[in-house]
């Protein structure tokens, strides 16, 4: 399994030098990371650069991680960058979904899956398109001010539990729910500044106004 994992790294190392090269880079590293969520991120100097990347991408075909790496390089130089089309392509698939759910799911520790009636009934009450094969959780709210959260890729919502108090009324779960679908229906797209729509769409909600104050009263936030 390491063996397998230091083939894997060495291969992104080899894809990532090869086009770091061409902005500068004399030495390039790049290794699989086991983030919960998908992201990539990087630490870099003047000659070097270090990519941590998401282990959902580790079976990807080599042309999505070329592009990935092109993308990175010309974001960091502050180039017009590449449109990730090959990657948006793979990672919406319903393929890619089902294989790195269940390891999603085990790295949200904190998070308890309730009845997916709720979404479907969030849906139905205030107008939203059926949303499909979507997960939805609730998690401790503790030691966070975010009321709510999702993973577009992996169609799960988490809901913090301050938001399940019996004196918490269900409007304001309901829009916390509401808001997050919108990021799913928008769907996932790295390249395209969604806030305006977002906003646009959370702002339908009935009693957005009551939902915020709700909100704020309960020191959480979306």
């Amino acid at each position: 399994m390491c063996e397998d994992i230091d083939t894997k790294n060495q291969q992104l190392t080899e894809i990532f030098a090869t086009v770091g090269k061409k902005y500068g880079y004399e030495t390039v590293n790049a290794e699989f990371m086991a983030f919960r969520e998908f992201k990539c991120t990087w630490q870099r100097s003047y000659k070097w650069i270090d990519f941590r990347i998401s282990d959902y991408l580790e079976d990807a075909p080599k042309t999505v991680l070329e592009e990935l790496a092109t993308t990175l390089l010309q974001k960091i130089r502050g180039d017009d960058f590449t449109v990730n089309t090959k990657l948006k392509k793979y990672v919406t698939t319903k393929a890619f979904r089902d294989k790195h759910y269940k390891t999603y799911i085990d790295r949200c520790t904190d998070y308890e899956e309730l009845d997916p009636s709720i979404i479907k009934r969030v849906c139905e009450k205030y107008g939203l398109d059926p949303v499909e094969n979507c997960t939805l959780c609730k998690y401790s709210g503790e030691y966070t001010h975010k009321a709510a959260g999702c993973s577009v890729l992996m169609r799960v919502i988490g809901i913090s539990d301050i938001l399940f108090d019996e004196n918490v009324p269900e409007f304001v779960r309901d829009f916390a729910i509401y808001c997050e679908l919108q990021h799913i229906l928008m769907g996932y797209d790295p390249d395209r500044n969604t806030e305006g729509e977002y906003e646009e769409r959370t702002h339908k909600f009935p009693q957005y106004f009551e939902a915020q104050s709700a909100m704020r009263k309960l020191c959480v936030y979306l």
